[in-house]
C-alpha cells in the first residue's frame, strides 16, 4: 500500500529529508500499532509479535515501512508499506485511518492519504511521475544497488560466517530469496564518503538510531551491488532496520 505524504503548504522542500528515513518509518509504525489497538488485537503483519508479544520468527515476512523519496529531490515524499506475507483486512484497515504523521521540527503535521494499493507487479505498472521509481523498487531484475544504507545485523567479522558478505548472504537467504552471484560492497563511512559519489555522501548522514527496539551493532553502512543468476521481483531490504526503511535495494538493469 502506497501512502502520500504532503504538507498543508504544498512546499515540498519541508517535507522530511531522506536521511531521516528511519525515525519517519517508526512515527507512521508507531501510529499504525495504535490505530489497530484502538479497534482491537493488532494484527502481527503489523506488531512483527505474536500473541505472546514474542518476535516472529521465519522469513520477514511482516511488515516493512519504506519512506521514499520518488521525485528524487532529496524529501520523503511517499511510503511504502509492504509485507512478503501479504497484509491482512485489519493492517489494510489501520492504513487506510492514519491521516497524519510528524517529523523532527516540524510546525505542522504532515498529511497522508492513500496513493495505490495492490501486489508488486500491480504497483510496477503505475504511471506518471513517481511510477519509474516505483517500477525500480518492485519489478523484477537481476541487478540490484542500495538506495538507502546497509546496516549489517551483527558485527562484521574477518571471518567466517559473519564477515560482511557472509551476512549479505545469510540475509537473502533468511527471506528465502537466492543467493546473489556477486557482491559489491563500499563503505560510506566519513573517510570513504571523502570525495566520493553524492550517493555515499548522503548515506553516511542517515539516521540510524532507534527509538524501539534493538541498535545497530555497526556505526556505518554500506552501499551494496548485488547480482543474481535469475530476475528476482523487489522490493529488497535486508539487514538491520529493514523493516523500518534501511538496507533498501532499487534494480539498475533487468
Amino acid at each position: 500500500m502506497l501512502l502520500s505524504l504532503t504538507n498543508a503548504s504544498g512546499n515540498d522542500h519541508a517535507l522530511p529529508p531522506v536521511i531521516r528515513t528511519l525515525p519517519q518509518a517508526e512515527l507512521l509504525h508507531r501510529a499504525l500499532v495504535a490505530i489497530a489497538v484502538n479497534r482491537g488485537t493488532p494484527p502481527a503483519e503489523l506488531t512483527g509479535t505474536d500473541q505472546l508479544r514474542r518476535p516472529l520468527t521465519g522469513p520477514h515476512e511482516h511488515a516493512h515501512i519504506n519512506p521514499l523519496d520518488l521525485d528524487g529531490d532529496g524529501h520523503l515524499d511517499h511510503i511504502l508499506v509492504w509485507a512478503p506475507g501479504g497484509l491482512g483486512a485489519e493492517a489494510q484497515e489501520a492504513i487506510r485511518a492514519v491521516r497524519k504523521t510528524f517529523t523532527k521540527g516540524g510546525i505542522e503535521p504532515l498529511r497522508l492519504a492513500l496513493a495505490a494499493t495492490g501486489d508488486a507487479s500491480d504497483l510496477a505498472r503505475l504511471t506518471g511521475k513517481y511510477g519509474n521509481q516505483l517500477a525500480r523498487l518492485v519489478d523484477s531484475a537481476t541487478n540490484w544497488r542500495s538506495i538507502t544504507p546497509f546496516f549489517p545485523p551483527r558485527y562484521v567479522k574477518a571471518r567466517g560466517r559473519n564477515t560482511l558478505e557472509g551476512q549479505i548472504r545469510a540475509e537473502f537467504r533468511s527471506r528465502g530469496l537466492p543467493e546473489p552471484v556477486a557482491v559489491e560492497p563500499q563503505l560510506t563511512g566519513e573517510e570513504s564518503a571523502k570525495g566520493g559519489s553524492a550517493v555515499l555522501r548522503r548515506f553516511r548522514h542517515f539516521r540510524l538510531i532507534r527509538q524501539r527496539g534493538p541498535q545497530p551493532p555497526v556505526a556505518s553502512g554500506f552501499a551494496i551491488r548485488i547480482a543474481f543468476a535469475e530476475t528476482v521481483r523487489g522490493p529488497l531490504a535486508i539487514g538491520y532496520g529493514s523493516h523500518f526503511g534501511l538496507g533498501l535495494f532499487e534494480h539498475s538493469g533487468a
